[in-house]
């Protein structure tokens, strides 16, 4: 059943939450991030701006640099270890990346297992169309992302991985785990609506 994302956020969100978002480029994981930071006052770890700092002095516009997976997976590793320090602290916190392989969300939820609190996976549905039209506008002077190409989207595409959260409840059976489908094809929370998923 769908549902507004706003209402949903407000309502079912716990206090103590670490969310991910997860989709393919320019499908709006930024914007729902920080929504959700605006709501629940979660701060956000970037993936792409984590990637200046761990990838600094490389082209991270370069399609060898930006997709090979050992840079890729830097750049998570550099998110893991902050969020690792910073869930303990306070009370929700927010990963926004691309999220495309089950065993980096895996990785996230190992990190609310630990700290006993909930996880949510904020998975986005833009079609590709919609989304490397948002891509075009893009520039590098004015960063938001280094997917600036279809070439860029298509890599990710190719790579991305369905979300399993059975697998995830396997592994970690105590965890409390949504996973929430977000219709993001039109600009603007108001129009956001959510599929949900829960394991309890």
């Amino acid at each position: 059943m769908k549902e507004p994302f706003a209402a949903f956020v407000e309502r079912e969100l716990e206090p103590r939450t670490l969310v991910v978002t997860c989709g393919l480029p320019a499908s709006y994981k930024t914007g729902i991030a920080e929504e959700i930071r605006n709501m629940k006052g979660y701060p956000i770890l970037r993936s792409d701006l984590i990637r200046l700092e761990v990838l600094k002095g490389k082209d991270v516009f370069d399609a060898k640099v930006a997709g090979k997976m050992s840079n890729r997976l830097s750049v998570y590793d550099e998110m893991f270890r902050l969020a690792k320090e910073l869930v303990p602290k306070g009370s929700g916190l927010i990963l926004d990346a691309t999220f495309v392989t089950q065993e980096l969300r895996e990785r996230a939820a190992e990190i609310a297992a630990k700290n006993k609190v909930a996880f949510a996976i904020f998975e986005t549905s833009c079609p590709q169309e919609i989304a490397l039209a948002r891509i075009k506008k893009r520039t590098k002077e004015k960063y938001e992302s280094n997917a600036l190409t279809e070439e860029a989207y298509l890599a990710n595409k190719n790579k991305f991985e369905p979300v399993n959260i059975d697998a995830i409840k396997q592994k970690f059976p105590t965890l409390k785990i949504s996973h929430l489908t977000v219709d993001t094809c039109v600009c603007g929370m108001a129009n956001w609506t959510i599929d949900k998923e829960e394991r309890r």
